[in-house]
């Protein structure tokens, strides 16, 4: 199914008769439209009327009826489901928010520990006797030195990004480090529980309204509407009313039927005149001139005639039948624009005769990330013959901004993929889960940010403009395959190399646990498929920075996983 947008026309270009039915009726279906969705939210209010039958005696016709009943289904179909993944998000949230007060907790209880240590052996230095040694509940992130004053204390040996800050007492450790964590941490945990009440409040208000059935819909959007709220003047008053307005606007689609002409009952486009006609709730047809699609002219145009050619076909023998697509369903729809009026057709694409399906000869794949695209070309067996990186500046951009950057990005890949005449190849990943945003803040723009469902849309878009194929695969691992077998070989990217293995197994070629790393795997592990096995590596070895692959790893001197790991991180 593709969507395909008119260039805007101007309503002073149709007759004044026909754009005041026009704005009439975008006035009516909205009125329509939101008094049928409050009586699907409140069924006893028809009593035993059906709710087709009760509009139906309204006036209005048939097609009418049944296009604004199939768009309210949706809108009610649409909220039942973002209450559920809404449940879903907060208990998410809730068990990290709860696993973040654990570890807040245990950070306090190491601290405290370290406090009372530190004050015991300044009562028995005060008190002339044994001073008990200093217990590090720290770890690596806290060192000792014996110095002369005592001992002295080194703060942030665990990343070794900077210098680690020293303390040349015990006296200026606690109080200038030990005791500020302490309050710190006090405060988080106190924070954290609040946090943590608020969103079991919001869950269980969530778990009685689905229980109940009772479902918000408010169109608009709730954060336009809570604007009010602030309005103290008449004129920002009449500006929030505009934009209230504005905002309430909602498209009128125009329900295709397979048994009407041109695939609809509803409306007519005149493919030679560019033409497009609809029949208002009124009942009169009015028209739209100039309506032209820059892209996708030649697939609405076939698809508007698909009906007429498949009738003529009947009527003809086979030698003399015209070609064209099967007769189908064509759903319109129109929105307004102030001053303009813009048309959009929904058709369904037959499959492109001329599209490149063969990875025979190799593909190109890329890799989704949060700010680039990278990108690997594979030859016939599979092997590496190009790999580059598309910058992508996603930071601090708008909704349409982002959109462009990214349609760029991969016009570059697709331009080249055509060029060498290959498929492209890439990741079918769910889009990254925002119900556990809760930490570190960059990560957490970057998840919020990560527009997958836009790249992997464009990219299905841009397939059928370069008549390429575009296949997905399951991305399990792709990322700890790449790092191990093939980003210190090649020279590549960590996901350079997770992209040359999207591409293989595009291709249909596996990659193995190397042999000398097999060996690593647990009993229970071994003479499952593969993906398990890297699987349990992944579980193993996710903490171990990505730099310690890129020197060469001798796996035939550690008898475990663990054992790997802790000899990669002392490296």
């Amino acid at each position: 199914m593709r969507t395909l947008s008119s260039k805007p026309v101007k309503k002073r270009a149709m007759q004044a008769a026909d754009a005041e039915l026009l704005n009439a009726d975008f006035a009516i279906h909205d009125h329509l439209l939101h008094t049928m969705v409050s009586d699907m939210l409140r069924p006893g209010r028809l009593g035993k009327k059906s709710l087709f039958l009760h509009y139906r005696g309204k006036g209005l016709a048939t097609n009418h009826v049944q296009s604004l009943t199939a768009e309210a289904k949706g809108i009610v179909s649409a909220a039942k489901e973002a209450l559920a993944l809404n449940i879903k998000t907060k208990t998410q949230q809730i068990a990290k928010v709860e696993g973040k007060i654990k570890d807040t907790s245990n950070q306090l209880s190491r601290s405290l520990k370290a406090k009372e240590n530190l004050k015991a052996r300044s009562l028995a230095r005060k008190n002339g006797g044994i001073i008990p040694p200093f217990k590090n509940p720290f770890g690596s992130w806290v060192r000792t030195k014996v110095t002369n004053d005592g001992l002295a204390f080194f703060v942030g040996f665990k990343n070794g990004k900077r210098e680690p800050t020293r303390y040349g007492n015990e006296y200026l450790f606690e109080t200038l480090y030990l005791d500020p964590r302490i309050r710190r941490l006090k405060s988080n945990i106190n924070n954290l529980k609040c946090r943590l009440h608020d969103l079991k409040g919001e869950l269980a208000r969530l778990e009685r309204e689905k229980k109940a059935g009772v479902v918000h819909i408010c169109f608009g959007g709730k954060k336009a509407f809570r604007q009010r709220r602030e309005v103290r003047r008449r004129n920002e008053l009449r500006s929030w009313e505009g934009m209230w307005k504005h905002r309430r606007r909602r498209e009128m689609p125009l329900v295709g039927r397979l048994d009407g002409p041109q695939g609809s009952w509803m409306a007519r486009y005149d493919v030679e005149k560019k033409i497009f006609s609809y029949q208002t709730y009124s009942g009169k047809w009015i028209s739209i001139p100039g309506v032209e699609f820059p892209y996708g002219q030649g697939w609405v145009e076939a698809a508007v005639s698909a009906s007429e050619i498949a009738k003529r076909n009947k009527k003809l023998p086979p030698d003399q039948q015209i070609p064209g697509w099967p007769a189908g369903s064509v759903s319109w729809s129109l929105k307004d624009c102030g001053n303009a009026v813009q048309v959009k057709c929904m058709v369904t694409l037959p499959e492109d005769p001329n599209k490149n399906f063969c990875y025979d000869d190799g593909c190109v794949a890329f890799d989704m990330n949060y700010d680039h695209f990278a990108a690997s070309e594979l030859g016939p067996q599979g092997e590496l013959q190009r790999h580059w990186t598309v910058p992508l500046q996603m930071e601090g951009r708008t909704s349409n901004q982002i959109s462009n950057a990214i349609s760029e990005g991969l016009e570059e890949i697709f331009r080249y993929a055509v060029a060498v005449n290959k498929p492209i190849t890439i990741e079918g990943i769910e889009h990254p889960d925002k119900c556990l945003l809760y930490g570190n803040k960059k990560a957490n723009r970057k998840i919020s940010e990560f527009a997958h469902e836009k790249m992997t849309a464009l990219a299905e878009s841009k397939g059928e403009k370069y008549h390429l194929s575009v296949r997905e695969v399951n991305p399990a691992y792709t990322s700890q395959i790449g790092k191990i077998k093939y980003m210190r070989q090649m020279g590549l990217s960590i996901h350079e190399a997770a992209a040359y293995v999207i591409g293989r197994r595009g291709m249909g070629l596996k990659d193995p646990v190397p042999k000398d790393m097999a060996r690593l795997i647990p009993e229970k592990k071994k003479g499952t498929h593969y993906w398990f096995q890297w699987g349990a590596i992944y579980s193993a070895l996710k903490n171990v920075p990505v730099n310690n692959f890129y020197r060469k790893i001798n796996y035939r001197e550690y008898e475990s996983l663990a054992a790997l790991k802790e000899g990669l991180l002392k490296a």
